[in-house]
Order: C-alpha cells, then structure tokens, then sequence
C-alpha cells in the first residue's frame, strides 16, 4: 500500500540540545591537568560529540576509540584515559535536565495530526535513546527508535536509516517509495547518511552543523529551524490544510 510521508530524525541537536555534553566539555576544558593541545577554534559541541561517537557500552572498545580521537589534544595516554574516566562519570549526571529543542514539541503534534510517520535514527546508545524515549514520553510522536546498538554500522553508512524503513515496512505494511522519505539532522555526516540511503535529506541549522557543512553537504532542503518546515513547497497543502 502506498503511505504518507516519512519523516526520520537525527536525535541529539535535533530532538534534545544536549546541554549535559558541552557543558561537561566546558568544564574539562578548563582543566589544565591534561595539558590540552590544537584546541583552538574547535567549538565545545564538536568537542563533546568526540566523545559521544567514540563511546561504547563496551569500555575496553570505548578506551581504545577515546585514546585515538583525543590524542591530537591529551598526547598522554594515562591524562586520556583519566579523561574518559572522567567525562563518562559526569555527564550522564546532567543529561535530566536535557529537554525537547524549542519549537520542536508543536511541530511533532501538528506532524502527527496530519498522519506523517515519524522516527529516529541516531547514532547513540540504545540505553541512552531508551532513557530519554521514557523521560520525554517520545511514543506519542515517533513509531520507530534506531540506536547505534540496533545496526552493525553507524551513519554515516546508510544501515541505520534502511533499519527503520525495514522497521516501518513490516509493521505498517508499507511498500516503502523513497521519495516520499525525509531524513531530518543538522551535521553533514546525517545528510550524507541520508544520501547513501538514497532518500531526501533537510538539514537543520538550528542544531549543532555549520552553514558552511550543511550547505557544503548539498541536502535536498537547508531550513533554519524545524518550524520552517511547512515553507517547503510540497509539504505546505499537506500541512497547512
């Protein structure tokens, strides 16, 4: 049967703002025991999200993936590996206090309302994406969550997104038409994602991407904020009717 559009989100930048992060990264930052190098114009999310992709459930995985990507800027390994002891101990501490990106909650209902299927596909934790999905009550929205933990490959290789279409196929019993398939995010490496899946992409400037990446990365549609998405021509009678 043919469906309504699907509309599929990156999750942290996109769903929550992740405060906890930066603000973690603020605070190590500032800590001249790790004798930190080349950090200079690097920005506290881009920082952060070093350490998110690199994390693991795993901690032996986890250490080997934080000593290689930190190294350019703790050239110890015993200063890294106390960082990751660190920063894993504390974040986790401040992420209750994560809410819903403005703007996002209205547009999610009015999405709903009008029968576009929604999910998200995200290169975090199950456990983490599992956490928020109760504490925000996502289900009310979204009908499919993809973690990390739920592909053998993270974005961008094109496994997470075509895991939710298999996902949506079987349980709506859709014959799934590409084209009418969005995939929401605000770094270059969601829209290239989205690329490789061979659906269309709408970077969000808004989230955690640079004009300059976003626009770089070619997306199907550059919106400044999730709100400016009933300006998209082929949405507006869908939407605004």
């Amino acid at each position: 049967m043919s469906h309504p559009p699907i509309f599929l989100f990156d999750f942290d930048g996109v769903i929550i703002t992740q405060k906890a992060l930066e603000y973690t990264a603020l605070i190590y930052l500032r800590d001249t025991f790790f004798k930190w190098r080349n950090t200079e114009g690097v920005r506290l999310i881009d920082f952060a999200r070093l350490f998110e992709e690199s994390d693991s459930k795993n901690k032996l995985v986890a250490f080997k993936r934080i000593n290689k990507v930190y190294k350019p800027f703790i050239p110890s390994i015993w200063r890294r590996n106390i960082f990751f002891i660190k920063f894993r101990h504390m974040y986790p501490k401040y992420e209750k206090y994560e809410i819903l990106k403005p703007n996002l909650e209205s547009i999610l209902t009015h999405l709903k309302k009008r029968g576009i299927l929604l999910g998200i596909v995200s290169n975090t934790s199950k456990k983490r994406l599992i956490y928020f999905r109760n504490k925000l009550n996502l289900d009310r929205f979204f009908s499919v969550f993809i973690s990390r933990d739920d592909t053998p490959f993270r974005k961008p290789n094109p496994y997470p997104i075509i895991t939710a279409l298999m996902k949506i196929k079987k349980s709506f019993n859709y014959s799934i038409n590409r084209d009418n398939v969005y995939y929401i995010g605000d770094l270059p490496a969601d829209i290239e994602c989205a690329k490789n899946a061979e659906i269309n992409s709408i970077a969000l400037l808004s989230g955690h991407g640079t004009r300059r990446g976003l626009e770089q990365s070619n997306p199907t549609f550059l919106l400044q904020d999730i709100k400016n998405i009933i300006e998209i021509e082929q949405f507006k009678k869908f939407l605004l009717d």
